[in-house]
């Protein structure tokens, strides 16, 4: 039930699919002591060096600017997960402009065979690059991107030697299909629109760096899977306060380490917090929402799953002191929230029922059965309609033409809409008294010959 990234479930599988012991839950976890935050935080340092090494090696190619245009301006830079605030979808937004201003300069300059400001804005561009806030799914998916390209360019097959990261990486690639040309076919429409030289180097430059890439890459994954390892007891710990629910103690662990990634992808050392308290927050965040998500059959928005635990929790307690039922107003007063809000919670937060019978019980009766069907018109209401019809078709043929169509256009006869005197009598020249009289004239003559017929269907 964890939602992993295709890398993360790929360099994580023995961490999070790994069967834990149930007996651990049920042990009294000590506080993290100092030697445990001390550990926490040499490996998130040597985590946070290795990042910082890939993300250079990446930045020295313009092609992951085309990378990071396909990406997230076609999502308008949305970010990846719900719960990020808006000032990081801005800060985005600033960034990505920024990678996006130097790269034109250095494409046009490029274009022009000015070597001078080529490599002036490369470099600039390279800076750009280095300062966006990549996502654990955009290095693993930019150095997918490099290391295609090597192969591509056969530069893998000509240092056969030299390369067995690279072909290790290669041979992963191609196996799982994870990126090729048919995956993501904008991306490569762009590439083949620019100067190959340009986006990825010279040949000598291009695979120096791949192989950079690759190593840097693999500390990086290494360093991130033996945070996440030497903290997977606190995932135990929190996720044992919130068994007895319809979760199993599996999932909420399995929803707990997709917190415990979330945490080392965000987390950085330099700020002086300790890991286990930071961690801690995502932590009980992903198990919260997975109850959450999963405990409505309508899924019900995070952000107003507490304000119905505030609504209910004031209820509780209003009841309490007051020994009766608390009204709207009550319960506005109480929460600070208004009426209009009360009653939108209230409304969303009711239980869905069944139509469907749940008892064993044949005899019993389910609530499909006391709805009326609206569907099927009954057949006597069918068969009643079809002679009412033929029967005002027969008296109708019993005016002249002008009685007729008085008659018809008045109370919408085969026509569907009604047309006052005043209207009927602008069309045949008539004023609107003498319309009045002449109806009460058609009336008469329908009301002799078939009053007592078209009485039976009142």
């Amino acid at each position: 039930m964890a939602y992993l990234t295709e890398h993360a479930s790929r360099q994580n599988s023995a961490l999070v699919n790994k069967k834990i012991p149930l007996n651990l839950a049920n042990q009294h976890l000590p506080k993290v002591s100092e030697g445990v935050e001390n550990s926490n935080f040499d490996i998130a340092r040597k985590l946070n060096n290795q990042k910082l090494h890939l993300i250079n090696a990446l930045a020295q190619f313009p092609v992951c600017a085309l990378w990071l245009f396909n990406q997230y301006e076609k999502n308008n830079f949305s970010v990846e997960a719900e719960d990020e605030q808006e000032s990081l979808a801005s800060d985005l937004a600033t960034s990505l402009g920024e990678i996006k201003k130097y790269f034109v300069l250095a494409n046009q300059y490029n274009n022009e065979n000015s070597q001078g400001r080529v490599d002036y804005y490369k470099h600039q561009l390279s800076l750009a690059l280095q300062s966006f806030p990549y996502t654990f799914n955009d290095l693993n998916k930019l150095t997918d991107l490099i290391v295609y390209s090597c192969d591509l360019r056969g530069l893998c097959q000509a240092n056969p030697k030299h390369s067995d990261a690279l072909m290790r990486h290669l041979s992963c690639l191609k196996q799982k299909n994870r990126f090729n040309k048919t995956n993501y076919p904008e991306l490569f429409s762009a590439i083949a629109l620019h100067d190959t030289a340009f986006l990825f180097l010279s040949s000598s430059e291009m695979y120096e760096h791949a192989l950079a890439i690759t190593v840097a890459e693999k500390l990086w994954q290494q360093a991130r899977q033996e945070l996440a390892a030497a903290n997977s007891r606190l995932v135990l710990f929190i996720a044992n306060q919130y068994k007895s629910g319809f979760l199993d103690f599996d999932d909420l662990v399995q929803e707990g380490q997709t917190g415990l990634l979330k945490a080392v992808d965000k987390f950085d050392y330099q700020l002086g917090f300790q890991f286990s308290t930071y961690a801690g927050y995502w932590i009980r965040q992903a198990i919260s929402r997975a109850l959450s998500r999963g405990e409505r059959l309508v899924r019900v928005p995070c952000g107003q799953v507490a304000n119905i635990n505030k609504v209910y929790r004031a209820k509780n307690e209003l009841s309490a002191l007051t020994g009766i039922e608390p009204s709207v107003k009550e319960l506005a007063d109480y929460t600070k929230l208004s009426e209009a809000e009360i009653f939108s919670i209230l409304t969303f937060a009711q239980t869905a029922l069944s139509l469907e019978n749940q008892d064993d019980d044949e005899d019993s009766f389910a609530p499909i059965d006391y709805l009326e069907q609206h569907i099927f018109a009954h057949a006597l209401q069918t068969i009643a309609d079809k002679e009412l019809t033929e029967l005002l078709s027969k008296a109708i043929d019993t005016l002249n033409p002008r009685e007729a169509k008085i008659i018809c256009e008045h109370f919408g006869v085969e026509t569907g809409t009604e047309m006052t005197l005043q209207e009927i009598g602008s069309e045949l020249n008539l004023t609107r008294e003498r319309v009045r009289q002449i109806q009460v004239i058609a009336l008469n003559k329908i009301k002799t010959s078939f009053g007592q017929q078209l009485m039976y269907f009142l």
